[in-house]
């Protein structure tokens, strides 16, 4: 996987596996919202959604912007942009071809495929 770090990828993935996290990620990925909007649409407290919100932006998909005390919320175009090439290069790679995978190939014991039989048993 040339083209991406497999760690920040392994983040991005972290990311939006949590539920409460992706909804937030679908509410704020096309449009800009301060956090006292996305508070009662979610149904958390100001700062269990300031710290979801902070993961994402750790993550680089979600862009903040400070106006006096407030922060507004959008989607990272540019690191949307990444983290859907990353998943488009992952899916389409090879173990080998991911150097923090690649070990993982040479443990692999050889396949029987003789009788249906797997590891000789």
């Amino acid at each position: 996987m040339p083209a991406i770090e497999f760690s920040a990828f392994l983040e991005q993935l972290k990311a939006l596996a949590d539920e409460t996290r992706l909804k937030i990620f679908k509410l704020v990925e096309r449009q800009e919202l301060c956090v006292c909007q996305i508070v009662p649409a979610i149904g958390l407290s100001q700062p269990t959604v300031s710290i979801h919100l902070g993961k994402l932006k750790r993550a680089g998909l979600v862009k903040e912007r400070r106006v006096g005390p407030w922060s507004y919320y959008s989607g990272d175009r540019e690191g949307i942009a990444r983290f859907t090439a990353a998943v488009d290069e992952f899916l389409a790679a090879d173990l080998v071809s991911i150097a923090e995978l690649r070990e993982l190939s040479a443990r692999l014991p050889g396949r029987q495929a003789e009788g249906g039989k797997c590891c000789g048993r």
